[in-house]
């Protein structure tokens, strides 16, 4: 993928990055970026209540912005997955004419590689495609290395910055929650969008570097 952004053959700035993530009244941060390299294990606790109310949050990000909130109700499926693929996300790009020439990534949750999602993004995108198992159903495309929060900007920078934001107003119930959620989102510019798609590429760099182990510093 790196000699695809290097070519020219891939645009860094039409590649939209995906994910979801859990925001709660707890305030936890993402347990993506609950990371400690050492030569010993680290005992940590972490306090949290038992059923926490929760929304569980898709976005998309790339140069020209964020995409979302897609507030979803329980866990994500592959049908509702779909269905906001279909009638939420796609028609977004599309009228805003952020189709054609376009990346789209998504990592390997289950229900992000069944058959039927594939054949949504298969025929908006076509080759297009960043994720895992999706070249083995159309030939094309570019597999999404697995467990790799530190390539994807959702998770190296998206959910930490708008949960960082979300706990300075200390939500009390779930409509607040989501109020502060969706002002987040909106407080990202294009010019923030930009720099960390230029960070993606930084890391990209950084991986082949260190033969696929972890790197420091983090590039953002």
């Amino acid at each position: 993928m790196l000699e695809k952004l290097q070519t020219g053959e891939i645009d860094v700035k039409k590649i939209w990055f995906s994910d979801e993530a859990y925001f709660t009244l707890d305030g936890h941060l993402n347990k993506q970026n609950y990371r400690y390299w050492g030569r010993e294990r680290l005992e940590i606790t972490v306090v949290r209540s038992l059923h926490p109310k929760k929304f569980l949050v898709w976005c998309a990000i790339s140069s020209h912005g964020v995409f979302g909130s897609i507030f979803i109700d329980g866990t994500l499926s592959a049908a509702n997955y779909r269905k906001f693929l279909d009638e939420e996300f796609i028609p977004f790009l599309h009228g805003h004419d952020l189709v054609q020439g376009h990346w789209f990534m998504q990592d390997g949750a289950r229900p992000h590689r069944t058959a039927d999602v594939f054949e949504v993004l298969n025929e908006h995108f076509s080759d297009r495609i960043i994720g895992l198992d999706y070249p083995s159903h159309f030939q094309c495309g570019i597999e999404w290395p697995p467990y790799s929060p530190d390539l994807n900007p959702c998770d190296y920078y998206l959910w930490g910055y708008l949960k960082s934001k979300v706990w300075q107003t200390s939500p009390t119930n779930l409509p607040e929650l989501k109020t502060a959620i969706t002002t987040a989102v909106d407080t990202i510019d294009s010019e923030a969008c930009s720099r960390v798609m230029v960070g993606f590429q930084n890391r990209l760099t950084a991986v082949l570097v260190k033969d696929g182990r972890h790197f420091e510093p983090l590039y953002h």
